[in-house]
């Protein structure tokens, strides 16, 4: 083994000096920048805050429940980016209305829960426009987010987009691989458009990859009776149909419109003006 030279040393002397140094100067800076540096923003925003009663560990804990804080909301700020919401529902403005019709095996306090996930069960959510379908699978979404559960969110036409995209681009299998990180796949608005038949076969292989592996919730307009004009091949339907319903609920939603419902009301509070 070679022995370092004087030289070698004298390096080493020199980086420890400079780094001793750079350590200085940086704790002598203002204490928000030194907490910055050391990437405590939680305690960089709100340290002043807190009052100091004469107990160090007490002032400590104090601080340190504000880096805790700081980075649990970050968190959660990442999984609901990562989920790519259209947009924000919360389940305390879903409104569970006597036309929504749910399975035996499955309640109200289950699906608000989403105690279906760690069973690797699905959701399928089938009715008409304008029924709360979408609220209460992104409000789920949400809450799971929130409980550090890792969610993405598509709609059928868009997620079928992204696969055609990926298998011509030659990155499908890294974007499947990704998928199987993610505890809860919704399939949002399956039946408002027909799919190519190469978009239908690579969904279906989204969907086959999650049988018994992680939950989805699936939103549809369409009885199963109608899936074959969405995908184009009975075959393909009925297996795909097959695999979904194995270990799902279905939660039937009927009734008019909410949006169309909210436009009348809307009216006839100006006519009454």
């Amino acid at each position: 083994m070679s022995k370092l030279s004087n030289s070698s040393f004298a390096q080493i002397d020199n980086a420890l000096d400079n780094q001793i140094y750079n350590i200085t100067n940086t704790l002598n800076e203002p204490l928000d920048k030194i907490f910055r540096t050391l990437k405590l923003s939680g305690i960089s925003k709100s340290w002043q805050d807190i009052d100091y009663k004469g107990d160090n560990e007490q002032y400590l804990r104090e601080l340190l429940a504000l880096e805790i804080k700081e980075r649990e909301v970050n968190r959660i700020n990442r999984m609901v980016k990562s989920a790519d919401f259209k947009v924000i529902k919360l389940l305390s403005d879903f409104i569970w209305k006597p036309t929504i019709e749910l399975p035996q095996g499955i309640t109200q306090e289950d699906i608000e829960s989403a105690s279906f996930v760690p069973k690797k069960e699905n959701l399928i959510f089938m009715g008409p426009v304008g029924v709360g379908k979408t609220h209460l699978a992104s409000a789920i979404s949400l809450h799971l987010c929130e409980s550090g559960k890792q969610v993405r969110f598509f709609t059928a036409a868009s997620l079928a987009n992204i696969l055609l995209e990926k298998n011509q681009k030659g990155n499908l299998n890294s974007f499947i691989n990704s998928l199987k990180k993610i505890e809860l796949i919704v399939i949002d608005e399956i039946g408002f458009v027909p799919l190519h038949k190469s978009a239908a076969e690579l969904l279906f292989q989204v969907i086959s990859d999650c049988y018994e592996t992680r939950s989805l919730i699936i939103t549809t307009n369409l009885e199963f009776s109608g899936w074959n004009t969405i995908f184009g091949d009975n075959r393909l339907t009925a297996a795909l149909i097959d695999r979904l319903i194995h270990h799902s609920h279905i939660v039937i939603f009927t009734g008019e419109s909410h949006r169309l419902e909210a436009s009348m009301k809307r009216q006839k509070s100006k006519n009454k003006k």
